[in-house]
């Protein structure tokens, strides 16, 4: 009778372990083809304040609500204005928000998990379209297609998507969003960043964060997927220049305000930030499984015990 019981155990947690696995697939293809599409010459390379942004920021919203998500007023914008040292000029920006409930804590302003990329590039600068595949469509496809995942099945915790705007100007969107009060700064848990995940010739995806949160170290680690590696690092003091990246992209202002933050990206390749950072330079194997990975990292913090105990004592 214990041996049937110890078997009828076994067999239920194996079944329990392939629906998840089943009910968290991502998509390749359409993640592929999302990439695709917001690196076409139709963008101008995306660049904040032109039309080539705008219609990228309209791109992102209209699949924000094709996937469901919710949004916390009328609109997932918001619409922020900023001053750009590099050209001398006041700019208008537009971050795109919308959030998924959890199922044991429901509203984020109770306690939540922010995943983010940036869809701002660098624009047409001398006649060339810098078409920023890898930095960062990418990351944002890779944002909607996490999100359909779990709008179909939430997490215990609420997690929130943004797409950032103007990172490429000295991070003003990720800044402006947590000066607005948006969400109350100690409800965010943790913010997961993916700013470049789809180009690496050795399979190698970098990550950033664990040096201060080392308690998500083996979540990274039990989230590998495919061939890939991951390589933790820059993020140590020893690490000085460019070969620090805690300020290297939007998780640098969240780190300014002390909320944890995990950073997704690749180390800087010869693409980076030129006209050849195009769909056809990708290493498609390598993105998919990196996307996959990071996918697998949310559900784990998603229903992460820790986490949940932090919100009781919020």
């Amino acid at each position: 009778m214990l041996l049937r019981v110890f078997f009828c155990f076994v067999l239920s947690s194996i079944i329990s372990t392939s629906l998840l696995a089943q009910e968290r697939r991502l998509d390749p293809v359409s993640l592929l083809t999302t990439t695709r599409i917001l690196s076409s010459d139709y963008f101008e390379g995306r660049k904040t304040n032109t039309k080539g942004g705008l219609l990228a920021r309209d791109y992102v919203v209209d699949e924000f609500k094709k996937i469901g998500l919710k949004h916390f007023d009328s609109s997932f914008i918001q619409t922020f204005n900023f001053y750009n040292k590099l050209y001398n000029v006041h700019e208008v920006g537009h971050n795109v928000i919308g959030y998924v409930e959890g199922k044991k804590v429901v509203h984020p302003n109770e306690g939540c998990i922010i995943i983010g990329a940036h869809y701002d590039h660098l624009g047409v600068f001398g006649g060339d379209i810098y078409n920023g595949a890898d930095d960062n469509a990418s990351g944002v496809a890779a944002l909607l297609e996490i999100a359909k995942e779990f709008v179909k099945n939430p997490a215990d915790l609420p997690i929130v998507f943004i797409s950032f705007d103007a990172e490429e100007s000295r991070c003003a969107g990720s800044a402006y969003f947590l000066e607005s009060n948006f969400l109350q700064l100690e409800s965010i848990l943790l913010f997961v960043n993916m700013d470049m995940i789809s180009k690496s010739d050795i399979n190698e995806l970098s990550v950033t964060g664990v040096h201060y949160h080392n308690e998500y170290r083996k979540d990274i680690q039990n989230s590998v997927e495919g061939n890939m590696t991951v390589k933790f690092g820059h993020d140590r003091r020893k690490d000085e220049g460019l070969n620090n990246w805690v300020f290297a992209s939007d998780h640098g202002e969240f780190h300014k305000k002390g909320i944890p933050f995990i950073y997704f990206g690749v180390e800087e390749h010869k693409d980076y930030h030129r006209p050849s950072d195009t769909f056809d330079s990708i290493n498609i194997g390598f993105f998919v499984d990196s996307s996959k990975m990071i996918l697998s990292f949310m559900e784990k913090v998603g229903h992460k015990k820790s986490l949940l105990r932090k919100i009781r004592k919020l």
